[in-house]
């Protein structure tokens, strides 16, 4: 069972939102993501590692009902501030087990899988199977072995493909393959590598950005 453990003052996460202003909107991976829920008969969306809300307003102004789930306290506080009233938002580590089964048609995680241990993507998936209706759907965009900032030397490699850097945050690289066996409860539909540069730094980020279903009778 999840147990979400308070955030001490300075969490490393909470340090993300400290400005006035909201985290901006990677275009690319939204206009993937837009096109993907077109596509798909969805009403209820859950945005897992929502962050202050950027994603879920959008979504919401789809007319789509949204729950946004963080582990920030202020993440939360500022994606409440937000004009969305078809979002609601709840910090948490993980999905709640309080959330009814079989309630959303899509699940969306976005750069948040590889902030979590295997464990805790493990926990994840299981509360994520429990939540997603029969043919449900899953959108996901997570970091790639092939990122400029792997591996990233100045940081602890604590497993392979997995560091922690100086505030103690987690960042885990993935493989296609891994990716694809960690999802392997999901239909996947298809894997793409989003590919930019970064314009502060000039260096290549790429993200997998997965598309699947969820079958019914999987559970």
């Amino acid at each position: 069972m999840s147990i979400l453990r308070p955030l001490p003052a300075g969490h490393s996460w909470d340090e993300d939102y400290e400005n006035d202003g909201y985290s901006p909107v990677y275009e690319p991976l939204w206009r993937m993501l837009e096109t993907f829920l077109e596509s798909v008969p969805a009403g209820t969306v859950l945005d897992f590692g929502c962050g202050d809300g950027a994603y879920a307003r959008l979504m919401g102004e789809k007319r789509l009902r949204v729950t946004g789930i963080d582990i920030s306290e202020k993440a939360v506080q500022k994606a409440r501030t937000r004009e969305c009233p078809q979002c609601v938002f709840i910090r948490h580590d993980c999905i709640p087990h309080d959330l009814p089964d079989d309630s959303f048609d899509v699940v969306v995680m976005l750069n948040s899988l590889h902030c979590l241990t295997q464990g805790q993507r493990s926990e994840l998936f299981e509360q994520a199977r429990r939540i997603l209706k029969p043919n449900g759907y899953f959108f996901a965009g997570v970091l790639s072995l092939e990122d400029d900032s792997y591996p990233r030397h100045e940081w602890q490699e604590i497993n392979k493909g997995t560091f922690v850097d100086s505030s103690g945050r987690l960042f885990h690289f993935f493989s296609e393959s891994e990716l694809a066996n960690e999802l392997s409860w999901l239909e996947i539909q298809e894997t793409i590598t989003l590919q930019n540069i970064h314009p502060a730094c000039g260096r290549k980020s790429a993200l997998f950005v997965v598309t699947a279903r969820y079958p019914a009778g999987s559970a």
